[in-house]
């Protein structure tokens, strides 16, 4: 079924400058509710002449862009279209790839809906990629003040390891607030960090209303080449981040030294070595927010143990063994997970042997996949829960 504005493109009622008119005005993807619970999505391009585009989503278990299909022409018009039926709450990333009459691919965001202001992460595959907000979505209303107020300032410096040998950038963003001389801020170090990753973004609209404690953000670059060695349980790195970094904060900044001030955070690999870390080191991280953590990893295997794998004989997963294991820590946990993503099935054996251990632990589902698009704005509801503005009062968010 063809989308009521599509469909008066195509039999000439609207002209495609009227078309286009509205598309700069009103934006896409084009929705057209269908049920209670189910929406039309139509994505438009307008790519150039002897030009294929193919459209890709995260949605669905596979990390990454998942390719979903390849836009039609829209006859006598500039246009290319796909309209697909999906769940009326999705909130996800998408691009088009566009293939030239010579071949080569180019990746882009759909150029009637612009990427989020503050939408960097070292993870490449969510640069640069546009966000699609179906109408019963659920909010992130933090995120949109954040998108809404001015950029934060950020520090950089570069940090040496000698544990690791090697260096790498750190910037530092101060929250919106006079302290006093002697202020011990709470601090979190968000693991993947970027210049203007939206951390600090969040972290200033909840501070500005009141709600959290002014904390400092602290982003570490991960260099790709390293990425995926650093964050996957890897001793070296966390005593890095305890024997070296932190100290090397505290020369710099009016921080606290009280685990229950520091929290460690980080997105798929980076969730994972946000709680092996603390789980190793709760004198340094009292918290550990992780988003969408990659809870199935195993060293033995390439990809981890899979959800259609648990029937079989492989290894229990190594944080899920070594929480099973190990003496419950002081340790907070907060920890989200897609609906739509395999991974979702260790996450959720995660939240059980952390509510068996009994530690102080928050675990919360989003309708989508393994995306950015849904932890920037989650990451909102881990400070709510990590830093509230009554120290006091550490309740869930």
């Amino acid at each position: 079924m063809a989308d009521p504005l599509v469909e008066r493109l195509s039999t000439g009622e609207w002209s495609p400058e009227r078309f286009r008119r509205h598309l700069d005005e009103a934006g896409t993807p084009l929705v057209a509710r269908v049920s209670e619970d189910e929406v039309e999505v139509t994505f438009v391009d307008e790519p150039g002449d002897d030009t294929t585009v193919a459209l890709s989503v995260v949605i669905g278990p596979r990390i990454g862009f998942n390719p979903v299909g390849t836009l039609a022409p829209v006859p006598g018009t500039p246009f290319r279209v796909l309209t697909l039926r999906m769940r009326s709450d999705l909130r996800f990333s998408y691009v088009f790839t566009r293939t030239g009459p010579t071949g080569g691919d180019e990746r882009v965001p759909d150029p009637f809906n612009p990427p989020p202001r503050f939408s960097a992460c070292s993870v490449e595959r969510f640069s640069g990629a546009s966000v699609a907000v179906l109408p019963d979505a659920a909010p992130l209303p933090w995120l949109d003040r954040a998108e809404a107020g001015p950029a934060p300032a950020v520090e950089s410096a570069p940090l040496v390891s000698e544990l690791l040998g090697d260096e790498r950038r750190v910037w530092v963003s101060m929250p919106p607030a006079e302290f006093r001389d002697g202020s011990a801020l709470p601090f979190v170090i968000h693991l993947d960090g970027t210049p203007d990753h939206s951390a600090p973004s969040v972290r200033d609209a909840l501070v500005r209303a009141g709600l959290v404690r002014p904390c400092v953000v602290v982003l570490v670059e991960q260099p790709a080449q390293r990425r995926d060695k650093e964050l996957l349980c890897d001793p070296a790195f966390s005593r890095m981040l305890v024997e070296e970094l932190v100290p090397w904060l505290h020369q710099r900044y009016p921080l606290s030294r009280d685990p229950g001030d520091v929290a460690l955070a980080g997105e798929s690999f980076g969730g994972l070595c946000a709680a092996w870390t603390a789980l190793r080191h709760p004198t340094t991280f009292g918290n550990a927010i992780l988003q969408s953590p990659s809870c199935g990893y195993h060293p033995d295997l390439s990809w981890g143990t899979g959800a259609g794998e648990l029937l079989r004989r492989t290894p229990v997963p190594a944080l899920i063994t070594d929480f099973l294991t190990a003496e419950a820590a002081p340790i907070r946990v907060f920890h989200d997970a897609g609906e739509l993503e395999g991974s979702n099935t260790h996450s959720r054996w995660l939240d059980q042997v952390l509510t068996g251990k009994g530690y102080d632990t928050v675990y919360k589902e989003f309708a989508g996949g393994h995306d950015y698009a849904w932890w920037r704005g989650l990451f909102a509801d881990a400070l709510l829960w990590c830093f509230p503005r009554s120290s006091g009062d550490r309740s869930q968010a």
